[in-house]
């Protein structure tokens, strides 16, 4: 069976490595990308680190992006239209998250037949634990909305989607829009719960994928640079940041460090 450059071995346990890229080996936080695969089973780490390695290689992209953005030029205002645009592409994020979640299945605790072991695979939730995910986090994300308060999860994930590849926006630490884009992502992330419970339900619900139109962001070109991709590009472009269901469940426990 043909093996794969990152495919690793210590003792009987097969590990990811990989160097980092030159270009970001200076900014990169980490020495290289090793860590381990949690199995012995060759035909298993082979499976794993090809899936691994086009995780590891997004990240190298997405630092790529952050850097870039550093260097755009800043801006102090963003345009209504430019929000609306914002707050889209991350209702789209939110709603294709939730459809690979869908799509690798969920856990069925009473599945396994008595007296077989049960198959090795990655944790995955339960239907039931999914649900009450999203109504724990949609009732934080409400309260905070309603309050106008903005937590630390949507401040941090507001400067993640200005440096999403399509958008690179480099707003100015000082400037007023920044609740603005936390709001947007909170209206979003309010949208996608309401989208998720039909889902739940069993009704369809696409998820949307409108075209960013250039003069958008054309409009305000005096104070503000062009995005040079579509949101169509933007969309087919990018690909989804690894984020686990445990990272945004902190959101969801954490409301009293909301401000």
């Amino acid at each position: 069976m043909p093996g794969h450059t990152r495919l690793y071995r210590r003792g009987a346990v097969y590990y990811h490595r990989a160097a980092i890229p030159k270009d970001i080996a200076d900014t990169y936080p980490k020495a290289e990308e090793t860590f381990s695969l949690k199995t012995k089973d060759h035909a298993e780490a082979l499976r794993r680190v090809r899936i691994e390695a086009v995780r590891v290689d997004e990240e190298f992209a997405a630092h790529r992006r952050r850097l870039e953005a550093q260097n755009a030029p800043c801006v102090d205002h963003l345009t209504p239209e430019q929000l609306k645009t914002i707050k889209q592409a991350y209702l789209r994020h939110l709603l294709e998250e939730d459809e690979e979640v869908r799509l690798d299945g969920f856990e069925e605790p009473d599945a396994t037949v008595a007296g077989e072991e049960p198959m090795e695979h990655e944790p995955r939730p339960s239907f039931e634990e999914r649900e009450e995910l999203i109504e724990d986090m949609d009732a934080v994300t409400r309260g905070n909305l309603a309050r106008g308060k903005q937590d630390d999860f949507f401040k941090d994930e507001a400067e993640e989607v200005l440096s999403w590849e399509g958008i690179e926006v480099r707003l100015a630490s000082h400037s007023s829009d920044w609740r603005r884009v936390v709001r947007a992502l909170q209206e979003a992330s309010v949208e996608a719960a309401d989208a998720q419970r039909k889902r739940n339900a069993g009704d369809v619900v696409q998820t949307p994928l409108e075209p960013l139109q250039q003069s958008v962001w054309a409009s305000s070109a005096a104070s503000a640079p062009l995005l040079s991709a579509a949101f169509e590009r933007w969309a087919e472009g990018r690909q989804k940041r690894a984020r686990t269901d445990n990272s945004r469940a902190s959101q969801a426990r954490g409301p009293s460090q909301a401000r």
